[in-house]
């Protein structure tokens, strides 16, 4: 117990763990509820729970990475040491798919998040306040908004008051026949929508920065790290689906408006605005860079290439929030996940130091996790 207020009272393991719940909570948060009111909440819960302990697990092995490698890396830095050229050429392009269907989800949404807020006075739809956005976060990252870019702290606390207001103001609303346990149908929904809610392996580099010099509290920060985004993830499901049950729409706010009164949806809007615009910004930057660093395109090619790509395809219809983020969740980011399973069974035997922490899984698991995450590519390509 000492041991544990020894750690919880230093500042840089708070801050370490504030970075992953950060870098995890995002847009994905939203399609959560809607999820677990179609799927059932029986079977939604259990994807919860067996998404987190595989998440936690690769997180904590990402950790190990990190640690057994000399000079910090991100994903595709990592592959390209230990898998060679053209599996990091191919890790990027799984990487780029991720990004690209994150920042589709990010226009969707945002359009739906402001049509909240302006329909008090006027009516535009969805679409073109969509297209506001984009043009908003396309002039945001051209103009070198790096310090809006790197709040994803204080985004995730806009998300978490969000919530906490909703749960505040509609926990009398709440109706347990809302809940239904099964439905057979949408069975295999919850698997990509709540991975993409739970991927924030990317962070764990960020939390080895903060810790350096005390890389012994990265274990307890990645698991701390990884839990609190589940927990909040439970709760809003909790609150939005025993309000408005079958009603819950796919963004979770909107739903609400027939129980809760339209005031209270536009504060949820607002605060989740502010963080998607924050959260746009930082995952544009990112892929603008690895475009300029790895493609070696000049300024202007790199913020193109980064941005208009979904853009077009939000242009040419493509709304669907949930099929939005459940792919990139099943068939991006279950292959991301294929290849770092490779590249931690290489880095236990090539490692360029001893890290401060060693998983020591049995082989069968890691084999298990391809199995698991091979058969999520291929049934949401199927479905």
């Amino acid at each position: 117990m000492t041991g544990l207020k020894k750690i919880m009272g230093n500042s840089r393991f708070f801050s370490a763990v504030a970075v992953l719940v950060g870098g995890t909570i995002g847009v994905g948060i939203f399609g959560v509820p809607f999820v677990f009111a179609k799927a059932g909440f029986l079977v939604s819960l259990l994807f919860l729970v067996g998404l987190t302990v595989l998440t936690l697990v690769l997180n904590l092995a990402y950790g190990e990475v990190i640690l057994r490698t000399d000079k910090p890396h991100q994903l595709v830095g990592y592959a390209g040491i230990y898998l060679g050229d053209f599996v990091k050429k191919f890790t990027f392009f799984t990487f780029t798919l991720g990004i690209y269907s994150a920042l589709l989800a990010y226009i969707v949404v945002a359009g739906e998040f402001l049509n909240n807020i302006v329909s008090l006075k006027f009516y535009l739809s969805p679409g073109s306040l969509g297209t506001v956005f984009f043009i908003a976060g396309a002039l945001a990252v051209a103009a070198g908004f790096k310090a809006l870019a790197r709040v994803d702290f204080w985004a995730a606390l806009f998300y978490i008051a969000a919530v906490a207001g909703i749960g505040l103001w509609g926990i009398p609303q709440v109706n347990l026949s809302n809940f239904v346990l099964f439905n057979k149908e949408f069975w295999f929904l919850p698997y990509g929508v709540i991975f993409f809610a739970l991927t924030g392996m990317s962070s764990v580099v960020l939390q080895r920065e903060v810790l350096e010099g005390q890389e012994f509290h990265l274990k307890k920060a990645i698991l701390f790290g990884t839990l609190i985004p589940t927990v909040i993830y439970l709760f809003l499901a909790l609150i939005v689906v025993g309000i408005s049950g079958d009603a819950t729409s796919t963004e979770a706010v909107s739903g609400l408006i027939p129980f809760l009164g339209q005031k209270i949806i536009v504060l949820g809007s607002l605060f989740g605005m502010a963080a998607i615009f924050t959260s746009f910004i930082n995952l544009a930057r990112v892929l603008q860079e690895s475009f300029s660093f790895d493609w070696h395109l000049n300024k202007f090619g790199a913020w193109f290439f980064a941005l208009f790509p979904p853009f077009f395809i939000f242009l040419l219809g493509v709304r669907d929030f949930i099929g939005i983020i459940g792919l990139a969740g099943a068939l991006a980011i279950g292959l991301h996940s294929i290849i770092f399973v490779l590249i931690y069974g290489k880095v236990k035997k090539l490692g360029h130091r001893i890290p401060e922490y060693s998983l020591n899984l049995p082989n069968w698991f890691w084999y298990l996790a391809i199995v698991l995450f091979s058969a999520g590519v291929v049934l949401s390509l199927v479905k």
